[in-house]
């Protein structure tokens, strides 16, 4: 994709997530052919509670978690998303991915969807390794459909970070659906 093309659709997504959030699930709806959700709920038999879903948008997973009683926080900048999402959930915070205002150590998942760019920001990675617990991972459904995650920058930069990173095989309607969860490196060492 050229520059100019990247930074329009960067432009088109910032837009998406404050001026148009009330649009957000219909064209997400659109791009996936009615899919969207279902791909977010095909991840839950990976999340382990606490949760804390980096970039919860309108709440969509939010209330999924809740439905399967498991408890889980929502975090957006976007008091847009947020608004929307307090349709779902009430478990929300309106912060920073690299800023979180929680206790470190407190979330024993910490998960992703489509996530933007901010995810693979080295204060961001600094920020999930913090608050997670012993043990604790973080989990991102990175693309749907055919995808080298040898390509996915985030996938390369946890890597490299020296997070053990995996990709277990999951499939919705048979749509491939790429999944990585990873460790940080201090709680990927017996």
């Amino acid at each position: 994709m050229g520059s100019a093309l990247r930074r329009l659709y960067a432009w088109g997504l910032v837009r998406l997530y404050y001026e148009f959030a009330p649009f957000y699930d219909f064209v997400a709806m659109r791009i996936s052919r009615g899919h969207w959700f279902l791909w977010g709920e095909a991840i839950i038999p990976f999340l382990v509670a606490p949760i804390l879903e980096l970039g919860c948008g309108t709440g969509h997973l939010q209330a999924s978690l809740s439905r399967h009683g498991l408890r889980a926080i929502g975090l957006d900048r976007s008091p847009a998303m947020l608004l929307q999402a307090r349709r779902r959930s009430l478990t929300l915070i309106q912060a920073d991915s690299q800023a979180v205002p929680l206790r470190n150590g407190t979330i024993q998942t910490v998960v992703a969807i489509f996530p933007s760019p901010y995810i693979i920001a080295p204060a961001t990675r600094a920020q999930i390794a913090q608050l997670l617990q012993p043990g604790g991972r973080l989990v991102v459904l990175l693309a749907a459909g055919k995808f080298n995650r040898a390509r996915h920058p985030l996938w390369q930069s946890y890597a490299d970070a020296g997070w053990q990173v995996s990709d277990p095989p999951l499939h919705i309607n048979k749509t491939p659906l790429h999944v990585m969860i990873a460790i940080p490196p201090d709680a990927s060492t017996p």
